[in-house]
């Protein structure tokens, strides 16, 4: 039996979108074991400040790995949450520039970037259809 309702397959766009939110996610719970091995090792300046961001990263971790799986499902609420989330990275990369060297805030302005256009590229919800 066939669903009328059944969702078209993702389109490359919507695959890019997946793409960056599972690397996103890959790279905070990378962020986040190291944070981890920090506390384990007692080399964290500050146990709840380390503590803390460990959970956060794990957190939007979480987050960002259900937004992927949004993109591949091809559902189209999801674009919203992208939209927003790499242009908050941009900030973030400019301050990784002054922090941590150029490469590495150039790295995550690409990756917010080419997940902004991604997002954008992909199909949005039809609302014209829609009366209040």
């Amino acid at each position: 039996m066939t669903s009328s309702s059944a969702l078209p397959p993702p389109t490359r766009p919507a695959i890019a979108a997946a793409a960056v939110c599972l690397v996103e996610a890959l790279a905070l719970v990378v962020t986040a074991l190291l944070y981890g091995l920090e506390l384990a090792d007692g080399r964290a300046v500050d146990a709840s400040t380390a503590s803390m961001s460990l959970v956060v990263c794990l957190i939007f971790a979480i987050l960002l790995a259900v937004l992927a799986a949004a993109w591949r499902k091809s559902a189209l609420w999801p674009r919203t949450p992208t939209l927003v989330w790499n242009v908050l990275l941009l900030p973030a990369a400019w301050t990784l520039t002054a922090t941590n060297g150029i490469w590495v805030g150039l790295a995550l302005a690409v990756v917010a970037v080419a997940g902004d256009v991604a997002s954008l590229l992909a199909p949005s919800a039809d609302l014209t259809d829609r009366t209040l």
